[in-house]
């Protein structure tokens, strides 16, 4: 649980960052944010396999498999979100 919390965090700050930086358009930003997210999400999934082929016994896969379904789902609109008000923070964004 709270490895998939620390992926949403660094999912919404990722896509904050990348947002801000990259991203020509808005809807660009949400794309970007998505991708970020997907990442994380993988990430989260490909560390935890890992720290349980080193460490066995440590976790239960039923539990990863869980957390890693709902990460899925939510680390891309996370990271989407984050990217998007990354973009409406970027100083190239026109202000009203």
């Amino acid at each position: 649980m709270i490895g998939s919390i620390i992926t949403g965090v660094v999912s919404i700050a990722l896509g904050f960052y990348v947002g801000r930086l990259w991203a020509p358009t808005g809807s660009w930003a949400l794309l970007i944010g998505i991708m970020c997210g997907g990442v994380c999400a993988v990430g989260y999934f490909g560390v935890t396999v890992l720290f349980g082929q080193l460490a066995p016994g440590t976790l239960d896969p039923k539990k990863i498999g869980y957390w890693f379904s709902l990460l899925i789902f939510a680390a891309p609109a996370i990271g989407a979100a984050g990217s998007f008000l990354g973009y409406r923070r970027s100083p190239e964004f026109p202000q009203d």
